[in-house]
């Protein structure tokens, strides 16, 4: 009679009581997170909030329909006419110890004008100075300007006899 060695089913054993374990780990660390996590939804005429409650602070999520690119410090280029209205979101974490406190908000718009590409981009370099033409050629043109935190994105395409102009903000709201 052949004698069976104890040691393979201790192993299998062990790797079924490790695995039992990550499972009770996981579901304990799962419940937990769902009953101090609160998510709440209000879908307001001006767009959809969000607020998430965790044990350690809040984040807010402000999405708008309708935003001002003047809020994101992006000139309208004269005599140009609104393709759709600029969306965007103010997200703002409120941290519980109120020292990691932040405040991001996003503006888009997109824009057209008979106008060419050339006089467009002659225009927002006399409006901001400091724009940097991060590629450029023919008919398109991507401009980007830094400033007090703020990222700011202005795209030139010449297309079909018009000039397309999209602008976009990323960072914080500039002081006034």
């Amino acid at each position: 009679m052949e004698r069976l060695n104890p040691r393979h089913g201790g192993i299998v054993s062990g790797l079924l009581f490790a695995g039992f374990v990550v499972f009770v780990v996981m579901f304990v660390a799962g419940t937990i997170a769902f009953k101090t996590v609160r998510v709440r939804s209000l879908d307001g005429p001006n767009g959809a909030d969000v607020a998430i409650e965790t044990p350690a602070g809040r984040l807010n999520i402000r999405a708008r329909d309708h935003m001002s690119t003047a809020l994101a410090g992006i000139p309208v280029y004269p005599g140009s006419y609104r393709v759709k209205e600029s969306g965007g979101a103010n997200i703002e974490w409120s941290s519980n110890d109120g020292r990691s406190d932040k405040n991001i908000y996003l503006v888009d718009g997109d824009f057209r004008t008979k106008d060419s590409a050339r006089k467009v981009v002659e225009y927002y370099r006399s409006q901001l100075p400091s724009l940097m033409i991060i590629s450029e050629n023919d008919r398109s043109t991507q401009l980007e300007y830094k400033h007090g935190g703020i990222q700011r994105i202005i795209s030139i395409d010449e297309k079909d006899g018009e000039t397309r102009i999209g602008v976009a903000s990323i960072g914080g709201r500039e002081s006034n």
